[in-house]
């Protein structure tokens, strides 16, 4: 029968193999938000082409889906690397997410004609565009909610709710384009406006809640985002001649909110760069352990220095642990203890996410709600009965899963 110790290096070998999988999932989100990131900024410049009849931003727009083509093959060969290979953390449900991801972004070629021969509306390209976004918006949320690592997973969520809340900014800035351009915005764009701002203050509170290290950097770069000449432009929209606008203003307010998304992209990919170092610096303390592990664990100490825990050798008699071992057994069990601790809490934030996400879905097929509809239904009735969020998103799952009477 092998030793305490074969399966003490056992485990140790298990929690590197699991870091070297989060090191390489990390890698593909890193790919996963230069993509995100090209595909907001084609949409936008999409939004303005269909807005103008075809007018403006024709060859700007032939620009952008070059970049986002190079940026598809990037992610492509990421996932090429491991092909045929179980090399990503979160088995079988991060990989259904990524074979979701890919057959969204299998329609992007006929997204493009159908944008090609103006045969859709700028409402109908921000959904369809929208819905390649969430899909690899998915992969990452994912990625976060089946990390072993705490450390590693709140880094993630941190990394989620930021790209996240850079999506509800795209979405007005290609809201924003299409009203600027055709000279006037309407009731129901107001609406979506108003709500993708409340959406981004969430995400953004969120992530920094998660990333708390980098709160200092964060406040240093909103400084420096035009956040006052966004917040003058959105005033425009929503004020009292948002049906009279300047369509000369289109490019400006276009150009302000991407300064700020490419700020927002900086970030992004500082903290993939984070995480990656992240599970290096994790890996190497693991391999520094089993280096500096004593030659004593694995040999018969003196009597003296025998622990009183034992386990049965091959003859059936108690045989003595050195302390050494029991102690290397304590310290594991304090540590997997430890993770799985503060992996619950931050899971539980993901949870929450999870149970509004799907209310809201159940509010938009069952009653006829756009997503606005639908989150303003949840937030009210919280509000009106005093319960978080999260409590009246269940509530509604709870009825809706009851049989009809």
């Amino acid at each position: 029968m092998p030793s305490a110790l074969h399966y003490l290096r056992a485990a140790r070998q298990c929690e590197m193999q699991d870091l070297s999988n989060l090191a390489r999932t990390c890698d593909l989100i890193r790919v996963a938000s230069e993509l995100i990131h090209r595909l907001q900024h084609e949409r936008g410049v999409s939004n303005i082409y269909l807005a103008s009849g075809g007018q403006q931003h024709g060859k700007d727009r032939q620009a952008r889906i070059k970049a986002t083509s190079e940026a598809l093959t990037q992610f492509r060969e990421q996932l090429d690397l491991s092909a045929g290979q179980v090399q990503f953390s979160g088995g079988v449900r991060l990989y259904t997410r990524i074979a979701m991801a890919i057959h969204a972004l299998d329609g992007l070629v006929r997204l493009r004609d159908t944008v090609d021969a103006l045969k859709c509306t700028p409402q109908d390209n921000t959904a369809s565009y929208q819905q390649l976004v969430e899909a690899l918006l998915a992969l990452i949320f994912e990625a976060a909610d089946v990390a072993v690592d705490p450390d590693v997973s709140r880094l993630l969520v941190a990394l989620f709710n930021l790209m996240q809340g850079k999506e509800f900014a795209g979405r007005e800035r290609a809201t924003g384009a299409a009203a600027f351009t055709a000279g006037q915005v309407t009731e129901e764009q107001i609406q979506s406006i108003e709500f993708l701002i409340e959406m981004q203050e969430q995400c953004f509170q969120r992530f920094v809640g998660f990333a708390a290290e980098l709160h200092r950097e964060w406040t240093a770069l909103q400084a420096s985002m035009p956040l006052a000449e966004l917040g003058q432009m959105r005033q425009l929209l929503q004020g009292p001649s948002r049906h009279l606008l300047d369509q000369g203003l289109s490019d400006t307010w276009f150009d302000c909110c991407s300064r700020r998304m490419d700020d927002l992209h900086e970030v992004e990919m500082h903290l993939a760069g984070v995480l990656q170092a992240l599970c290096k610096s994790k890996m190497g303390a693991l391999e520094h352990e089993a280096d500096d592990e004593p030659d004593a664990l694995s040999k018969p100490l003196p009597s003296d220095e025998l622990s009183p825990l034992s386990v049965f050798n091959t003859t059936g008699a108690s045989a003595p642990l050195p302390k050494a071992m029991v102690e290397q057994l304590n310290e594991q069990a304090s540590r997997v203890q430890k993770l799985t601790e503060e992996l619950a809490t931050v899971k539980t934030s993901l949870e929450e996410r999870k149970l509004i996400e799907r209310a809201k879905g159940m509010l938009m097929a069952h009653r006829g709600l756009t997503e606005e509809g639908a989150y303003r239904w949840l937030r009210r009735s919280a509000m009106d009965h005093n319960r978080r969020l999260a409590d009246v998103a269940k509530s509604v799952l709870t009825l809706a899963d009851l049989p009809p009477t």
